[in-house]
């Protein structure tokens, strides 16, 4: 395997998750990504996901301070701009309002004129001159009534700017005041944090001040067990060197209570010794062949150890071999049971659990093969189960050694064509295993057609019992 540089994270993505070739499996860039076909680790430092004690709590209030001054500044002058817009607003519907009362005056006197001119109109000696002085005044007041449309339209159309803009002022109000709640909610939560924060760090300065304190007394308790160890190594030193100026050093798991013990055992020994006549050839005797009779135990102890050692390996390699002779019995019977069912046109199978010393025996008895499903042998009928029995039967006597084959009413509750191909399984297993090897077979049926086929079987049938009439 293998790794590649390459100059951007781009290029190293395309060259390892569509052209990487089979030995390379990542690749680096100059700013130091590592880009794998699984994901890429970036190297940018520059973010930082700690939100809180990133920078002095102090400096942060003080900018939020300053912050929510200049959001109040900004506040009080959408105030004030919102009204002034209130005052213009007001101006604007006033002066609407007095456009509207001229304009209806005016519709009035348009309306007067009319009637004016259609009265006129009625008389028929009325003079041409004063018609066309009524027009001239009509067509005054049909300009005025347009003149002052047109200043209502514009007098809407600056309603609705004034509407537009006092509208916005009040969402940007609005959204200053959230943004002040929302930031005054803010430095509260610093306050709160920033508070903990401190006692925190009171509580980890009284706690490093005691352990500063628990270190020196740990320190001088050290340097007093130093001092200590020291002496005491200097004292086994001389002892040691005064022991070994009158005896070789013997290695011994012993503690210095038994050894302690042992001396004045010894030197007990010694005065009693001392103060009695002991043969010191007699001793020495006695000494060398207790000395033969433990090295000969001891020789005896490591063999059978060893002897034991050889008993455990065997023990498990034969453990393994039943082992594996078991699985292979249960998948011959599982066979030989599958082998015995096919003759009737059966299916299914044997599952052998040894270590819950349970043998469970599923069958499927649709010789037409529409269904797969297998059912347990209590679901069977009684022939149904009295074959699959037989066929059990078979298969563990391929596995058996015994010279004696035994099987009483083996087609009790069976049809005919089941005990047909029972008895051929039978006779036909008998046949094939022959030799040091005896079958017996009872039956209440007629076998006679079978003693013509081989020449080996013997039929032998029992008269019928007696019966009295009472019983009949």
């Amino acid at each position: 395997k293998a790794v590649v540089s390459t100059q951007s994270t781009g290029e190293a993505r395309m060259l390892i998750v569509g052209h990487a070739p089979r030995c390379v499996f990542a690749a680096w860039t100059l700013a130091g990504d590592n880009v794998r076909e699984r994901g890429t680790y970036s190297n940018d430092l520059s973010r930082n996901s700690s939100r809180y004690f990133r920078d002095d709590p102090s400096q942060v209030i003080e900018e939020i301070n300053s912050k929510i001054r200049q959001l109040r500044e900004q506040i009080s002058l959408q105030r004030e701009n919102k009204g002034g817009l209130e005052r213009e607003v007001n101006d604007i519907r006033a002066q609407y309002t007095t456009e509207k009362k001229k304009q209806q005056s005016i519709k009035r006197m348009l309306e007067n004129v009319r009637n004016r001119v259609i009265e006129l109109d009625n008389v028929e000696e009325a003079p041409l001159l004063d018609a066309t002085a009524l027009e001239d005044e009509l067509q005054q007041y049909g300009d005025q009534i347009q003149k002052i449309n047109e200043e209502k339209g514009q007098l809407a159309e600056k309603e609705e700017t004034l509407r537009g803009e006092h509208e916005d002022a009040n969402k940007r109000h609005a959204e200053s005041m959230e943004r002040d709640s929302h930031i005054t909610n803010r430095l509260e939560e610093l306050k709160i944090k920033m508070h903990d924060g401190q006692k925190k760090n009171q509580r980890l300065l009284e706690h490093l001040e005691k352990w500063k304190r628990k270190k020196k007394e740990v320190n001088s308790e050290k340097k007093k067990f130093t001092q200590e160890l020291s002496a005491k190594k200097r004292e086994i030193t001389e002892s040691q060197g005064m022991a070994e100026q009158r005896c070789t050093r013997v290695d011994t798991r012993k503690s210095a209570k038994d050894l302690e013990q042992q001396i004045r055992n010894m030197e007990l020994r010694i005065q009693q010794g001392s103060s009695s006549t002991v043969n010191v050839d007699d001793i020495t005797r006695r000494f060398h062949d207790a000395k033969s009779k433990y090295e000969e135990i001891q020789t005896m102890v490591k063999k059978m150890k060893k002897f034991s050692k050889d008993l455990e390996r065997i023990l498990e390699e034969r453990e393994g071999r039943y082992f594996r002779f078991r699985k292979e019995i249960s998948k011959r019977i599982n066979y030989f049971f599958i082998m015995n069912l096919s003759q009737r046109g059966y299916t299914g199978k044997l599952k052998v659990d040894h270590e819950k010393k349970q043998l469970e025996m599923q069958l499927n008895v649709d010789t037409s093969g529409a269904s797969q499903d297998t059912h347990d042998v209590r679901s069977l009928s009684g022939g149904e189960r009295s074959f699959s029995t037989v066929c059990f039967i078979c298969s563990l006597w391929n596995l058996m050694e015994s010279p004696f084959r035994c099987l009483d009413e083996f087609d009790v509750f069976m049809d005919l064509m089941n005990r047909k191909i029972a008895m051929k399984l039978l006779v036909d297993h008998a046949v094939q295993n022959q030799q040091r090897r005896q079958y017996i077979l009872f039956t209440p049926q007629d076998m006679s057609h079978f003693n013509k086929k081989f020449k080996n079987m013997k039929i032998m049938q029992l008269e019928a019992p007696e019966r009295n009439d009472a019983e009949d």
